[in-house]
């Protein structure tokens, strides 16, 4: 049986790729988006999958991180962290994010848009975001995620003089690296422990 071109016509988009051109980006923004992340090793496959599906969505939350906080050169692999809890745990996510972006606007003073997002209902969203960017967790109590310690952004503004709180004397996790290589005092000279016998070896022959 030959195939009804009237359906293949109805169902198949114009521009002879098999795919519609919203398919197009999605599929191309959801592949850059997983390449990107693919530099942070320290993302959980969940993480990734859950930017990489929804591309758009993790773009315009990564945006709204930079404009609330004013730091433009925030990670992407703690944006996916914190994208991933947020998208995980409250439903409306999404559709909230892209309202929020919708209000910046170039050059936007951060409480610029926390009073209008305010005013649109947003108040709540805008301060989530906020507090998980500085505290490094998202949630509270014991439901919070902790993202990040050493990278939470209240540390930045004393990161030029003091380590990031902690009981490791060189800052977060500083007894997982190697230790520093320390010389030998004269005193333990690997010679004054040679055996004699391996050294002056008389031959009985």
């Amino acid at each position: 049986m030959e195939n009804d071109p009237s359906i293949i016509g109805n169902n198949a988009p114009e521009n002879g790729t098999g795919f519609s051109r919203r398919e197009l980006l999605k599929g191309l923004t959801s592949a850059m988006v997983a390449t990107t992340l693919l530099g942070f090793p320290f993302l959980s496959q969940a993480e990734k999958e859950t930017a990489a599906q929804d591309p758009v969505i993790f773009g315009q939350f990564y945006l709204v991180s930079q404009a609330i906080t004013e730091h433009k050169n925030i990670s992407e692999g703690s944006s996916a962290q914190i994208f991933n809890a947020f998208y995980r745990s409250q439903p409306d996510f999404p559709a909230q994010v892209s309202k929020l972006h919708a209000l910046v606007k170039p050059g936007q003073a951060a409480k610029d848009l926390q009073e209008v997002a305010k005013q649109n209902g947003l108040g709540e969203l805008v301060t989530s975001i906020v507090t998980a960017w500085y505290t490094g967790t998202v949630g509270h109590g014991t439901d919070s995620i902790l993202i990040t310690y050493k990278d939470a952004l209240m540390y930045r503004p004393v990161s030029d003089g003091l380590i990031v709180p902690t009981y490791c004397g060189n800052g977060p996790l500083y007894f997982t690296a190697a230790p520093p290589a320390a010389a030998m005092p004269e005193s333990m000279n690997a010679d004054r422990f040679t055996h004699p016998s391996d050294t002056n070896v008389v031959s009985k022959a």
